[in-house]
């Protein structure tokens, strides 16, 4: 109740605050009576700059070159990639790919994931135990092989060896073929989008510049904030940078989660410590909170005012393309608004900051 109710509290009294509250519960949830509770909270202060004046910032041109397109359709080429049937050698060898017809049983028991007519294995990309590799490796096409191995597996949580037995027939090996973009292609694959190659190139020009645009706007924003950082007067509290290092520490945590990694496992692979990662973090909260609250101070010092397109402008910037009114409507009715108010408010003051900057093109 608390953590649902204190956001539209907060809201209606117009408290802007920072990170999670803490709780203080003193009464009972009865029937037709009355909940209070005391919430604990860092709140929001204000800062002034040294100066209001335009920033100066360098930044590359906006453009978009042949080597852009070119990859562009190298890229579509790749994706349109299919197998043929190679008849360069029979052996195989490293690195070939083979179509592979296999039926496999674990512990004697069929196992259909390793069952298939036609399945396309690489060797030597460590797709399958070893075991497995090298005895496709000492096979031709057409012979069929009776292959034992073992892989690692967990009943109620204590390892044990999982064993396996496929009969394998290497069917045939393959060679991926990797389409040449012409007007002929094009005609076949792309009907209604472009008929010829230099259409298809033209739309490309037009699609990457205008993700370049958007790209170039976040990036200018950035320099224009990180210039107008360097006007910061005053001291960001201790509270302040807990409190955001917290909710920065958790949106990490969770974003491993769905990786399917856990910090310990992060913190070995990067060869960190806790209190490594923990001084990476704080750095990185220190630099957005000096350039938010510079923010917030050019707001406020030009009386910006905050209009419902400028909320539909957030969402759009913040939200995947068609779900920007999906997004608004959970912030709605999860008492997140002032959230979206608060980034709201810096987007339009960055986009203020950058629009009057002295802007100099690298070149």
């Amino acid at each position: 109740i608390t953590q649902y109710a204190f956001p539209f509290a907060a809201e209606g009294q117009g408290i802007v605050y920072i990170g999670k509250p803490q709780f203080e519960i003193k009464a009972t949830v009865k029937r037709d009576t009355p909940f209070t509770f005391d919430a604990i909270c860092v709140l929001k202060p204000n800062f002034t700059l040294s100066s209001y004046d335009s920033v100066e910032i360098t930044v590359p041109p906006l453009a978009v070159t042949e080597a852009d397109v070119d990859n562009y359709l190298a890229q579509l080429a790749q994706s349109h990639a299919f197998l043929e049937k190679d008849s360069s050698h029979s052996d195989i060898r490293i690195g070939d790919q083979v179509e592979l017809e296999i039926e496999t049983f674990r512990d004697g028991v069929r196992c259909d994931q390793l069952c298939s007519e036609g399945r396309s294995y690489t060797t030597g990309a460590d797709m399958m135990p070893e075991e497995f590799d090298q005895a496709i490796l000492s096979m031709h096409v057409g012979e069929t092989k009776e292959v034992q191995y073992s892989t690692p597996g967990f009943t109620l949580d204590q390892p044990e060896m999982d064993h396996y037995v496929s009969t394998v027939t290497v069917k045939n090996l393959q060679k991926t073929i990797i389409p040449t973009i012409d007007d002929e292609w094009i005609a076949e694959n792309m009907q209604g989008e472009a008929s010829t190659v230099a259409e298809l190139r033209e739309k490309i020009h037009a699609m990457i510049y205008d993700r370049k645009t958007i790209e170039y706007r976040h990036f200018k924003n950035l320099q224009s904030a990180k210039a107008l950082a360097e006007r910061f007067e005053g001291e960001i509290s201790d509270a302040i940078y807990d409190a955001v290092t917290a909710d920065v520490l958790v949106a990490f945590e969770d974003q491993l989660a769905e990786q399917n990694m856990s910090k310990e496992d992060f913190l070995r692979s990067q060869g960190v410590t806790e209190q490594q990662l923990k001084r990476h973090l704080n750095g990185q909260v220190h630099e957005q909170l000096v350039r938010q609250f510079a923010l917030d101070a050019v707001a406020k010092h030009f009386d910006l005012e905050l209009t419902d397109d400028d909320l539909n402008e957030y969402f759009r910037a913040a939200a995947t393309p068609g779900l920007e009114a999906m997004i608004r409507l959970d912030f709605e009715r999860n008492g997140k608004m002032p959230e979206a108010h608060l980034s709201a408010m810096r987007l339009k003051a960055n986009d203020y900051v950058t629009e009057h900057a002295t802007i100099h093109i690298e070149g």
